[in-house]
């Protein structure tokens, strides 16, 4: 075969730094676009994202010319200095240092998209409650993850 394809999608999830609830509804749609963009200039495409006060799920390609790391790492730093722009409520924003990316089987595609656009809901339950106590922590659903996929992992060293 003269030239080289693939179609590698994933789901990346990443916290705020000590899960602190930076991102509100006020700045998350100027987020995501931003956000979109940096994976854009990685070669990447979007097909999603959405996340809630602590934490964020993206939907993304990889290409084959790059790896996660470099990808995620791009974002991640490039975006935190986008929110730490947004004003005095941000100054101290970060995201925490890892992350989390799992492949995406085709078949369920659909679905993992409803998935992310029902964000809100899994973890804050009625909408117009968005900012009371989440009702699904970032913790349990990352550990859902990770059971569903078979990652080996210890909740000490999962979270800080």
């Amino acid at each position: 075969m003269p030239q080289s394809y693939s179609q590698i999608i994933l789901h990346t999830v990443f916290a705020t730094k000590n899960r602190q609830p930076f991102l509100h509804q006020s700045i998350e749609q100027d987020l995501w676009a931003f956000m979109e963009s940096r994976f854009s200039y990685q070669g990447c495409k979007v097909y999603g994202i959405n996340g809630a006060l602590d934490h964020v799920h993206i939907v993304h390609s990889l290409p084959r010319t790059t790896s996660i790391a470099k990808v995620v790492e791009d974002v991640k730093s490039i975006s935190s200095k986008w929110i730490k722009d947004q004003g005095i409520p941000y100054f101290k924003f970060a995201w925490q240092n890892g992350y989390a990316t799992f492949s995406v089987d085709y078949r369920d595609f659909a679905g993992l998209l409803r998935y992310l656009d029902q964000q809100k809901i899994h973890h804050y339950g009625d909408l117009s409650d968005y900012e009371a106590l989440s009702k699904l922590t970032f913790e349990e659903e990352i550990i859902k993850f990770f059971q569903a996929y078979g990652i080996d992992h210890h909740p000490a060293y999962l979270f800080q």
